[in-house]
């Protein structure tokens, strides 16, 4: 966890301010399908810019990303905890990189009511933005269960394996699948695709810091996935009220 700037405190209370966090029965259910690949792009902005940037996502692109129907699902969560510099994660999701082409081709003969793509409606984002990554991220439902962004906190974690582990760190997922469904953990676990070094990445949902906590604490009994583990870290988001589709 790093202290929020002052630079970046209007940012963040100016997300905030859009809405609560909405309940589990406000949104669909995003389950991962078999063969399903989510991209995330993960913002910085510029101070006092944040605001600005989610505008354009909810009432320009939103409208746009609804005509497209390649896509499986939109979401967008806002920083509540984060050990990386990050105001806003933009999560979608298509049936394989295929259905990512289709999407961006589908997008390309998509226009606002006065003629403006998602082209030019990203090239206003990128001009509210300070810095942005893009992952790409191959589902694996069998590792994981339920719906993690129904919860009021989604937890994000990236791991790192030692070289000619993956198999082994698999099947300690699995493992640790099991367990999490007898806890009544709903988690999502993906392989990365695209990534700065980060083979990993799953989605736990969680109702409150404390409930993290004790989470965490339950992953350090399951020695096999800790001793698989290079590396990790991790960032506490919530669904950005009014940014979700399907």
């Amino acid at each position: 966890m790093i202290p929020s700037s002052t630079a970046r405190m209007p940012a963040l209370f100016a997300l905030m301010s859009m809405g609560s966090i909405p309940p589990a029965a406000a949104l669909n259910a995003q389950v991962p399908e078999e063969g399903e690949v989510r991209q995330l792009v993960t913002f910085a902005f510029l101070p006092g810019r944040a605001a600005d940037a989610v505008g354009i996502y909810r009432e320009r692109a939103l409208p746009l990303y609804r005509q497209d129907k390649a896509m499986l699902a939109f979401r967008a969560f806002r920083e509540v905890e984060s050990s990386i510099p990050l105001d806003l994660i933009i999560v979608r999701g298509f049936r394989g990189m295929a259905g990512m082409d289709a999407s961006n081709e589908a997008l390309r003969r998509i226009t606002t009511p006065d003629g403006t793509g998602i082209g030019a409606l990203y090239r206003e984002i990128g001009a509210l933005t300070r810095s942005h990554t893009d992952q790409f991220v191959e589902m694996l439902p069998a590792l994981g269960s339920g719906d993690p962004a129904s919860a009021r906190l989604t937890v994000l974690i990236w791991y790192r394996v030692p070289p000619g582990e993956h198999a082994a760190f698999e099947l300690a997922l699995a493992q640790t699948a099991r367990m999490e469904r007898e806890r009544g953990v709903h988690v999502s676990t993906g392989r990365l695709l695209i990534a700065d070094g980060w083979d990993y990445l799953r989605f736990v949902g969680v109702d409150s810091l404390a409930e993290y906590q004790d989470y965490v604490e339950f992953l350090r009994t399951h020695r096999a996935l800790a001793a698989l583990t290079a590396a990790r870290r991790e960032v506490v988001v919530a669904n950005v009220a009014g940014l979700a589709l399907r």
